[in-house]
């Protein structure tokens, strides 16, 4: 009864003037694009019962309920450290449960979200396609059996690895289904909304299937991770991640993206970029210290702070070339600061390159606003969004002098991720100062998105234990849960709020985000 209801609001959409006309000038993008979306789908991802029309595509919705009413366990990097530092095949396999169910019910609130959109918005193409692909990756989770032994955690794996691949087509069309959708969309800060939510939860996907692949690789080599000679790493998580190396590792990337893409020809080898003057305050605090020199040193990804350093430093490179050049004038150096106290490591970006304008500054972080004017068009030249910081800088040199317009939104997206933020600070006439704060201790738990969703009835029963959750011993000290597969899944059916970990503000997952920005207008 009530899927006949949901279809009857659906068609009242069609009804409304403003969705008539968004159907009707786009009717020639939708055959184009559904045809697109059917060719470049996974090969088994065009499977009928995923067509919203199809009757089999109503039981589906049926089972999403019992993965919505979910709560999804936030944990922290401290909680993964502990956890993964020591990995036997009872930990591996306890793991790879809780993995699979927690990927689920992620997967499921964002199968919801794309549910509750507008009609014109859900059969938009490129939203259909991304829509397509979350309920592949669901049905592949669902339909894969508890892992019961390492064997069947090698073929879990593969299952993580095919969606992770699958899943780096998202972005792109997701950008473009926006991009269509925006002009015809009234309702203020809906569509940021759920772009936030979608971002977000990607990288908590993500994060969790890699660092489970991770996981295994180190069990499967028998690797001592943290031990003498280990690497330092516990999964994709770095404990002796260098804030000095980070700083050189992305300069180093940005100056030869620029090199590839602005280099005059006619000037060659003598030409160079802007110069990045570096200012470490180093940790005099003695939390840490790495061979013998003083250094900013902490746990992170550091693939997430990389991107964030990437993107602020080729901005603030590239718009001051074109102000320098403008003013016939040589390039003034940009700006990297990099201090820390005993909680949270800051980094600052300047740039003399004149400031953002009033009227890009008041719609930096919103999609939606941006969307109409185009800024997002360019996704049509990929296909794909790069895995790693090094695909990302070759991607950026193939695209030239093209930028897809995302690069600022997702490193505020990645620096809130583990409760940290960014915030920018323009200067019109002078320049811009961005400032990234990222969390030192671990004790963040993700920021995942999730609102609380009106199917979900809070219960008073006990809530279910994440392998990740740290406890305690009679004497006080750390115990870390092993837990079991079977306590794993039972416990995946209680429900308290106190599951969901808001170490954070309130106001954080709204469309606006938790970084704040200023202006100063001279």
């Amino acid at each position: 009864m009530r899927s006949f209801f949901q279809l009857l609001a659906r068609r009242s959409h069609l009804r409304s003037p403003v969705n008539r006309r968004f159907i009707s000038s786009c009717h020639s993008v939708r055959g184009n694009g559904s045809e697109s979306s059917q060719r470049d789908l996974p090969p088994n991802a065009a499977f009928d019962s995923i067509k919203s029309d199809s009757p089999y595509h109503f039981y589906q919705t049926k089972i999403l309920e019992e993965f919505v009413r979910r709560p999804a366990n936030a944990s922290t990097l401290r909680q993964y450290i502990f956890f993964g530092r020591q990995m036997t095949s009872d930990r591996l396999i306890t793991a790879a449960n809780w993995v699979r169910d927690e990927l689920l019910t992620r997967l499921a609130h964002r199968i919801r979200d794309f549910q509750q959109l507008p009609f014109f918005v859900g059969t938009n193409p490129h939203i259909e396609f991304v829509y397509k692909l979350y309920w592949l990756a669901f049905e592949k989770l669902r339909k894969q059996p508890p892992i019961d032994n390492l064997q069947d955690n090698t073929h879990f794996c593969q299952v993580l690895q095919e969606i992770l691949e699958e899943g780096q087509l998202v972005v792109p069309r997701l950008a473009l289904g926006v991009t269509e959708c925006a002009a015809y969309y009234d309702r203020s800060q809906d569509l940021d909304r759920f772009v936030n939510r979608m971002l977000r939860s990607r990288i908590s996907r993500r994060m969790l299937a890699e660092q489970h692949l991770a996981l295994t690789e180190a069990h499967d080599h028998d690797w001592d991770m943290m031990g003498e000679g280990g690497d330092g790493y516990v999964g994709i998580i770095f404990v002796r991640c260098s804030a000095s190396d980070l700083v050189t590792r992305a300069i180093e990337l940005v100056k030869r993206h620029a090199q590839t893409i602005y280099a005059p020809s006619d000037r060659g080898a003598i030409w160079s970029p802007p110069a990045i003057h570096v200012d470490v305050h180093h940790d005099t605090q003695g939390m840490q210290q790495a061979e013998d020199r003083d250094d900013i040193i902490f746990a992170y990804i550091p693939e997430h702070l990389e991107y964030i350093l990437f993107e602020l430093l080729s901005n603030a490179v590239r718009f001051t070339m074109e102000t320098c050049d403008k003013q016939g004038k040589p390039y003034v150096p940009v700006h990297l600061t990099v201090n820390a106290n005993e909680k949270d490591i800051f980094f600052r970006v300047s740039d003399q390159a004149g400031g953002i304008p009033p009227d890009v500054y008041s719609q930096l972080w919103s999609y939606q606003a941006r969307a109409p004017t185009g800024q997002f068009q360019h996704f049509h030249h990929i296909q794909k969004m790069p895995a790693n910081i090094n695909e990302r800088a070759t991607q950026a040199e193939d695209l030239g002098p093209v930028h897809l317009g995302f690069g600022l939104i997702m490193s505020r997206v990645y620096a809130e991720f583990w409760g940290g933020e960014l915030q920018v600070m323009s200067m019109q006439g002078y320049g811009t100062d961005a400032y990234v704060r990222i969390p030192r201790l671990g004790t963040k738990a993700e920021n995942l998105g999730f609102e609380d969703h009106p199917s979900v009835t809070p219960t008073t029963a006990k809530p279910p234990t994440s392998p990740y959750k740290e406890t305690r011993n009679s004497n006080g000290s750390r115990r870390e849960n092993q837990g079991s597969p079977q306590t794993q899944q039972q416990g995946a059916n209680w429900y308290h709020p106190s599951i969901v970990q808001r170490n954070t503000p309130t106001n954080m997952n709204d469309g606006d985000g938790w970084s704040k920005s200023c202006m100063l207008v001279s």
